[in-house]
């Protein structure tokens, strides 16, 4: 019953509603996927906002969207999608369950929701390097602001900010993990053509039930120190809460966007820290480096193109204490690590053991290109391919890997129903290459 409550909550809310005051949509997608080995191609099935995993070898996904209009600038909107695919276990489950709101400076919704897609889907982690489309959305409530708001308009400051509170539901070392996630960043846009964004992204997994250490703080006082960062009197999980009561993660961030001509452009920079060398980037250079270019006037041969390069290799090595060593996304209490439903939360180039059940390569080096456009100006298409080397998990004897993951998907025909084709392939030095291919079906309806 816990899991359906929310369903409930959300069709309640729009009960009593006159039907032909609401705005209906939807979608059908059904998806086949073989490949050459036991998995999939990487890009198959990373950053398929969770909908496939490496053994599926079918998914189905059937959509509905309906929204209420209150005033020209707000409105509500409910969202449903069923979810369908096999895999490591055939399972049918709720894709987005949710209910929204927004007007004309507030996006609020309570649920499960679907992240939106940035950059043209090229990202290899969209919104942040902690943040990424490689899982099914966590459920809880959300705040953002829609744009920027101007607090001194004449200097050309605004700010946006956003505060999200998500539960874990699926089967964890650490039952019913809270997920606490807030980000604030400063925009300057005085200079014409010219604006400059610099702020912050923290998440933090707290709260839940331990097999080793029972119930963790989980009270409102206890949230109030999640909040700040603040640590505890007493021992908590052997000590290892004392600094900070959690598994904190976060990033800083900075962007550049401006346009040349008929091409708007926008760099990109994502630190990355778990403690305090990272807080004062004594683990630089690690994080993401980007760039991303699109044209003003879509429907050319290239349309949009992006270069990113991650790197995660010094992780606070160079300080002498051993306790300071960051080993990504990894943590002694959550031992699940930085991940939902077995399936990372970042960057998906950091990856899980064979049995996935712990994060085992978070030393990373990462080139990642992506390109979309129209074929002759007809044909839809995206590209991406990501030539990465993994050094495995920091303290441990690794074997290098060299890994090169392209992907490309067409979409041949826009009629009665849209038809699409992806093909993928890995080359690897320590494995045998891996090919792929799958088709999609999807019928939108309005």
């Amino acid at each position: 019953m816990k899991n359906k409550l929310p369903l409930i909550l959300l069709l309640l809310a729009f009960f009593g509603v006159n039907a032909q005051e609401v705005e209906f949509s939807g979608s059908v997608t059904t998806k086949g996927l073989i490949y050459s080995t036991d998995e999939s191609p990487f890009w198959m099935h990373s950053n398929q906002r969770g909908r496939v995993d490496e053994l599926t070898n079918f998914s189905g996904l059937l959509t509905g969207l309906a929204t209420y209009k209150i005033s020209e600038n707000a409105g509500f909107e409910l969202g449903l999608g069923a979810l369908y695919q096999d895999g490591f276990t055939d399972k049918l489950q709720l894709d987005e369950s949710y209910l929204g709101f927004q007007n004309n400076w507030l996006v609020a919704h309570v649920g499960r929701k679907q992240k939106t897609e940035l950059y043209h889907g090229l990202s290899a982690t969209n919104q942040n390097i902690l943040w990424s489309l490689n899982a099914r959305p966590l459920p809880g409530i959300s705040f953002q602001t829609k744009h920027p708001i101007y607090f001194w308009k004449n200097a050309g400051l605004a700010f946006e900010a956003s505060l999200e509170e998500f539960i874990t539901d699926d089967d964890r070392y650490v039952q019913d993990t809270r997920v606490h996630h807030k980000s604030f960043h400063l925009v300057f846009d005085k200079i014409r053509n010219f604006e400059i964004k610099v702020g912050l992204q923290h998440f933090v997994q707290w709260a839940g039930t331990s097999p080793e250490f029972g119930k963790l703080p989980g009270s409102f006082n206890d949230y109030l120190k999640v909040f700040t960062g603040s640590g505890v009197s007493e021992d908590v999980g052997g000590g290892n809460e004392i600094n900070a009561l959690g598994n904190h993660l976060g990033s800083y961030v900075a962007g550049i966007k401006t346009s040349f001509g008929k091409y708007n452009v926008e760099i990109i920079y994502n630190s990355l820290f778990e403690d305090g060398s990272g807080k004062r980037l004594r683990n630089t250079p690690d994080g993401r480096y980007g760039i991303f270019i699109a044209n003003k006037e879509p429907g050319k041969w290239i349309d949009a193109f992006m270069y990113e390069f991650y790197y995660t290799k010094h992780q606070s090595t160079t300080i002498s204490q051993e306790d300071f060593i960051d080993n990504y996304w990894n943590n002694s209490i959550y031992r699940s690590g930085w991940t939902y439903e077995k399936r990372i939360l970042g960057v998906p180039f950091i990856t899980l053991d064979e049995n996935r059940i712990e994060i085992n390569n978070n030393t990373i080096v990462a080139h990642h290109f992506g390109m979309d456009g129209y074929i002759f100006n007809k044909i839809p298409y995206k590209l991406i391919s990501s030539y990465r080397i993994n050094y495995g998990r920091w303290g441990r004897n690794n074997l290098r890997s060299d890994i090169l993951s392209t992907y490309l998907d067409l979409k041949l025909w826009q009629n009665v129903v849209d038809v699409n084709v992806q093909v993928g392939a890995d080359f690897s030095s320590i494995a045998s290459p891996n090919f792929g291919g799958g088709i999609q079906l999807s019928k939108r309806f309005f």
